[in-house]
């Protein structure tokens, strides 16, 4: 509910997203951000997912929010909103179920991935509010680019959230030092270009791009779209801050799905792939 929203206090200036990347890098260690989608199958499960994907070794967990018209999302990702829209997927229970996660101890960072639509719907700062007093650290919303966000970043910093912003590999290096300064708690680096989806081969040119966006900023640089495998999620740590994987866990509840799979049996599936792309991406660098 907004109303038991607070604004940031002066103590609160170090988030759980920063004090996360600096344990990690004190480890010399990249960060493992699972992706699961919001009421796929249900909001239970997922806050179970969630749960379980921290015990794994997931460092900060990024939650889509369904949504009937996706931004950059490929087809897994696609047909899992769908599942949660079909069955009557709302924000307001997704933000009470952060709510009953944090109450239950989970201290790992939460970001909500978010079309803006849904955002403006419910007005840009009251959508904030709540998701601050919910319990998540970050908001990344893919339609709204940097340059085009009106006062978000700065009702971002108001409300205690970090806003991060994506580059993709097509966007030039004037943008790229604008989102640089934008950007809060990491910078998304989009691997590819098109929609999410595994891929079995990482991009050519992925080494050089995350390097040049290191040089322009002390931020980390999370890598996304595209990463499937351990070996993969291996080789990008060894580059990257982070490492993103949303469609190869989601396709794993879908999978779940098609075997009649559901509760700790749904979970378990999920989390063996999980609990293996934590432990490559951990990999001292």
């Amino acid at each position: 509910m907004i109303a038991d929203w607070a604004p940031l206090n002066k103590d609160d200036s170090i988030m759980r997203i920063a004090q996360t990347f600096e344990k990690l890098r004190a480890e010399k260690r990249a960060a493992f951000i699972p992706f699961f989608a919001a009421g796929d199958p249900d909001l239970d499960t997922t806050a179970e997912l969630i749960k379980a994907a921290v015990d794994a070794g997931a460092d900060i967990v990024e939650i889509g929010v369904p949504f009937s018209d996706p931004i950059a999302d490929g087809p897994v990702i696609q047909a899992a909103f769908y599942r949660a829209l079909e069955k009557g997927f709302r924000v307001d229970p997704l933000f009470e179920m952060v709510r009953k996660l944090r109450a239950s101890g989970l201290m790992a960072p939460l970001v909500c991935m978010v079309s803006y639509t849904l955002v403006y719907k419910k007005t840009l700062l009251s959508f904030m509010k709540a998701a601050k007093a919910a319990g998540f650290d970050g908001l990344i919303i893919p339609d709204l680019p940097a340059g085009y966000e009106g006062d978000a970043a700065e009702r971002a910093v108001e409300c205690g959230l970090d806003l991060v912003f994506l580059i993709a590999p097509t966007t030039t290096s004037e943008r790229r030092d604008m989102i640089a300064k934008m950007s809060r708690g990491f910078i998304y680096y989009v691997s590819i270009t098109g929609i999410t989806g595994a891929r079995t081969v990482l991009p050519e040119d992925l080494a050089a791009n995350v390097s040049d966006i290191k040089k322009r900023t002390a931020l980390p640089v999370c890598v996304g779209f595209g990463i499937s495998q351990p070996e993969q999620a291996a080789a990008v740590s060894a580059i990257a801050d982070g490492v993103i994987v949303g469609s190869a866990l989601v396709k794993k509840v879908e999978e779940a799905g098609a075997q009649k799979l559901d509760g700790a049996a749904l979970v378990r599936h999920v989390t063996l792939l999980a609990a293996s792309l934590a432990q490559s991406t951990h990999g001292k660098r």
